[in-house]
């Protein structure tokens, strides 16, 4: 894992959203939205959800891409996230950028 930290970041300008939320969203192999859900930030982090969690979900729905936005409890963005998964399901990497601009390849 690659940890880095650049001021000019690497995405657009934070966002605000509903406190303690997480955004995600699930593409195919062509991009094609397949779903998204929003989650209050404990069950995100507390409980397993199949789309982070399952790489049988994953190869059942053919998800290939999970894109995520996590807000703070004021609201405030502190992470957004790109995941990338193979044909099977499994994990290959991930791009998180925090609120910090601290930017973390995996």
């Amino acid at each position: 894992m690659k940890k880095k930290s650049d001021p000019k970041r690497e995405s657009a300008e934070t966002m605000s959203g509903p406190a303690a939320t997480v955004y995600l969203e699930a593409f195919d192999i062509s991009h094609k939205s397949l779903c998204q859900l929003s989650l209050p930030v404990e069950e995100y982090y507390g409980d397993s959800h199949p789309l982070i969690d399952d790489e049988a979900y994953r190869l059942q729905q053919q998800i290939r891409f999970v894109t995520g936005v996590i807000f703070d409890l004021k609201g405030k963005q502190d992470q957004e996230f790109q995941i990338e998964y193979d044909d099977k399901g499994a994990f290959l990497r991930s791009h998180t950028i925090h609120g910090d601009g601290t930017i973390i390849e995996g």
